[in-house]
């Protein structure tokens, strides 16, 4: 899959995660990690499939961290 990396703040390929632990753990490793696994649950919850979802969490992180680039 072909997605924004919220942690990293960069795009990347990689194989998509067959489990939600396994995107969880994508989402993991930084001070707001919280964010975007309730991001990323809200859409799970919403009936999204798992690959779907990361990449629609990473889509949204994307454009808040673009207009607080653009705020400034």
């Amino acid at each position: 899959m072909y997605w924004y990396n919220p942690t990293t703040r960069s795009t990347e390929t990689r194989p998509a995660p067959r489990t939600d632990e396994e995107a969880l753990a994508l989402l993991d490793g930084s001070l707001n990690s919280e964010s975007f696994v309730t991001e990323y649950e809200r859409l799970r919850d919403s009936g999204m499939g798992i690959e779907q979802a990361l990449i629609f969490t990473g889509h949204e992180f994307r454009l808040r961290h673009l207009e607080f680039r653009a705020a400034r």
